[in-house]
């Protein structure tokens, strides 16, 4: 008994380990934008709080899509009770939001289907490509904003 379950926590790590848990710090010289504003490579992001069942009733579909487009996109989730600034300064008032982003596209609201299947058809048929352009953001002007800027538009200062 005690085997089988060393194997479930461990399927279950596994199957986790593809959602990167991010940071402020990822969004500012680090995972998700590199020193110049540049995206680093493409991101699917959920910003979520624990408490919401919404939120909670994605955690399982979020790993397994996950699991399916590690070779395509870096999935992330920023926890908002944890980093209620970076929440806000990516204008999150609902969870979850969920947006992708590249450095061709900018930030792209993904408003479609929660279930695992159709957030990995999502990213794997490139249907971000097809959004509106209303929903992109503009990560250019991001990029020429200066570190001070950035920063001050995380805490509300600017």
């Amino acid at each position: 008994m005690k085997f089988i379950g060393l194997l479930l926590i461990i399927f279950t790590a596994t199957c986790l380990a593809e959602v990167i848990e991010l940071e402020d710090a990822d969004f500012f010289k680090g995972r998700v934008l590199d020193n110049y504003g540049n995206v680093q490579g493409k991101w699917f992001i959920k910003f979520y709080v624990p408490w919401c069942p919404h939120c909670q009733h994605l955690a399982p579909e979020w790993a397994k899509m996950a699991h399916s487009v590690d070779d395509e996109v870096n999935v992330g989730g920023v926890d908002c009770t944890k980093h209620d600034d970076l929440c806000m300064f990516y204008e999150v008032y609902a969870y979850p939001t969920i947006y992708y982003i590249d450095d061709s596209l900018g930030m792209v609201k993904y408003e479609g289907r929660r279930a695992a299947k159709d957030l990995t058809k999502y990213i794997q048929n490139q249907e971000y490509n097809n959004e509106d352009a209303t929903n992109a953001k503009d990560i250019q002007k991001f990029k020429q904003m200066s570190d001070f800027d950035k920063l001050r538009g995380i805490f509300g200062l600017g």
